[in-house]
């Protein structure tokens, strides 16, 4: 078939109208620096805008026509962007520096650093070792599916599972914002359902035991003893506690303004904004036992305040500290006890005190009053004053009986009355 050296093809809009005529591609020739010459065509993408000229690789129009309506036909005139393997597209990813996902992401906050250390950790333990020879375009809900109980065969939790899930999405809508996809292909894939496991917090009786006056006699380290009593009053998190410096310790309160990560320390706090913790004098009194003469940088170390101590050593420190009050392997692991588990311990020891939620939330630094309510876990063996309400409702019958006896007995004979009338005409 001859289609002409004009090789225009009338261009159809999506409303069935005709339009003004338009080349659907045209071709043309192009010398190349060896002297050849070469035809190459341009065409236009779905929104009207003229594409980059790409090669036919023949010498005469002709031909070089009938190869772009062969494309045409085949749906494949604008040609394909190369999807990349996940090996290749992981490269860089969650770098600060090089990542091109963050550097527009700032456009609408920043990222934590503790966060992308989160999501660098994650991306190289359990998701490249799994996809990394995929590629990108066989990352299909399936394969998705599959791999969330590939994890839950290894016994991952299901907070782990989500949170990788979660990651995994934002690389493939990025990948979908570059052009690879039209939409997230993955979208659809729904996280596990969350466990719902109950920590059973500490008791004030168990506080006093994990606190006593000679520390040393549960614990082994008296800064990770110190580092405990003060998350237990104040519910400050690990990284906010390790991160605390001189400069941060006031007369009756701590300025909470940054934390230290895995990279070091940040002057951003996990919610991006600064908070003033209320603290009693005397633990005040005890933090400044631990400043040496002239002392600067960090409180809860061992080298001066150049560095914090290790999570390690107060993670094993509470271990141990719980161990010798009678709180077992076993049982702390059944009751969800960790470090963390100060905040928890504060937050509902406030809320049970009437201290209002919006006093507890500058404390903690919760957002939300959700986040208040997730962090509450009420025992009932504390609830004394609900007690106190049931017992004088129980002890309290006489206020609600008539003022004698005969009246008592005239206005149950009417009721008994009424009753039997009501189940006479109810019968007939």
């Amino acid at each position: 078939m001859n289609f002409g050296v004009s090789a225009v093809v009338t261009a159809i809009s999506q409303k069935g109208a005709f339009m003004r005529n338009k080349a659907v591609f045209t071709v043309f020739a192009r010398k190349l620096a060896t002297g050849k010459t070469v035809y190459y065509y341009q065409c236009y993408d779905e929104y009207g805008k003229r594409l980059n000229a790409h090669s036919t690789g023949k010498v005469k129009k002709t031909e070089a026509v009938a190869y772009c309506m062969e494309l045409f036909r085949a749906g494949e005139l604008i040609p394909r962007i190369r999807i990349p393997s996940f090996r290749e597209y992981c490269l860089n990813w969650f770098d600060p520096e090089k990542c091109e996902y963050l550097k527009w992401r700032k456009l609408y906050g920043e990222t934590t650093k503790t966060t992308l250390a989160i999501y660098r950790t994650n991306l190289e333990k359990h998701l490249k070792p799994f996809y990394e020879k995929m590629n990108l375009a066989e990352i299909t809900p399936l394969a998705v599916q599959n791999w969330l109980g590939y994890m839950a065969g290894k016994n991952f939790s299901k907070a782990t599972i989500n949170l990788n899930l979660a990651v995994l999405k934002i690389m493939m809508g990025e990948a979908a914002r570059r052009g690879y996809f039209k939409a997230n292909p993955i979208e659809s894939v729904r996280p596990l359902k969350a466990e719902n496991k109950e920590r059973v917090i500490f008791t004030l009786g168990e506080i006093k035991l994990l606190f006593p006056v000679d520390w040393n006699m549960v614990w082994d380290n008296h800064l990770v003893y110190l580092l405990n009593k003060l998350a237990a009053f104040t519910g400050m998190r690990i990284g906010e506690l390790l991160g605390l410096r001189w400069d941060d310790i006031h007369v009756d309160y701590i300025s909470v303004c940054g934390q230290y990560i895995r990279d070091g320390y940040t002057d951003v706090t996990k919610t991006k904004e600064h908070r003033d913790v209320p603290v009693s004098n005397k633990m005040i009194l005890e933090l400044s036992q631990l400043r040496e003469p002239a002392g600067q940088g960090f409180i809860f170390s061992e080298d001066g305040g150049e560095k914090p101590i290790s999570r390690t050593i107060v993670y094993s420190g509470f271990k141990a500290a719980l161990g010798r009050i009678g709180i077992e392997k076993a049982e702390r692991e059944e009751r969800g006890l960790t470090v963390h588990c100060w905040r928890h311990f504060l937050n509902t020891t406030l809320r049970m005190c009437n201290i209002a939620d919006s006093k507890v939330q500058r404390v903690t630094g919760h957002k939300t009053v959700e986040m208040t309510e997730h962090y509450t876990h009420f025992d009932t063996r504390a609830f004394t004053d609900v007690r106190e309400v049931q017992a004088k409702l129980l002890n309290e019958p006489e206020a609600a009986q008539p003022a004698n006896k005969a009246d008592g007995k005239r206005k149950l004979g009417k009721a008994q009355g009424a009753a039997k009338k009501a189940k006479n005409r109810k019968a007939s």
